[in-house]
């Protein structure tokens, strides 16, 4: 049951587990004891592996859905001269918070699953000579 809320939820273990322990009490094992767990069996490792990958999906996916659902806010701007104060309201798409959305999304599914959704990083350098650039790049997931 642990694994299945991870692979459905967007928050991190301690989140899950604290969630779960409001529906279902001491019935929930603790965050130690799920540690414990993690190192002792290799199925419960195991099934907790492939939760997180499909967390990643998930995630993914989500990132993709906020990409393309305006962020829909009011724009309030306060302009002061001297004791007069005018205040102009614009509602607007809010296109810098589903940036930041988007990209905290796509940054913990690449945490997650790594080599699907994580960055690429290459060192190239010209003919082995001169300095090293370092290239970073988004693979995965069509992005």
């Amino acid at each position: 049951m642990i694994c299945e809320r991870i692979a459905t939820s967007d928050d991190g273990l301690e989140q899950v587990i604290d969630e779960m322990r409001l529906t279902l009490g001491d019935r929930v094992p603790g965050l130690t004891t799920i540690y414990r767990w993690l190192e002792e069996s290799a199925d419960f490792a195991e099934k907790s592996a492939r939760a997180r990958t499909l967390q990643a999906q998930l995630l993914h996916d989500r990132a993709q859905v906020q990409a393309k659902t305006p962020l829909i806010g009011v724009v309030r701007k306060i302009e002061r001269n001297g004791e007069k104060e005018t205040v102009t309201e614009t509602t607007t798409d809010n296109v810098e918070r589903s940036k930041l959305l988007v990209q905290t999304t796509l940054r913990r599914a690449g945490q997650l699953n790594p080599k699907k959704y994580g960055e690429k990083v290459g060192i190239a350098g010209a003919d082995g000579d001169g300095p090293l650039e370092v290239v970073v790049r988004h693979i995965g997931g069509g992005q």
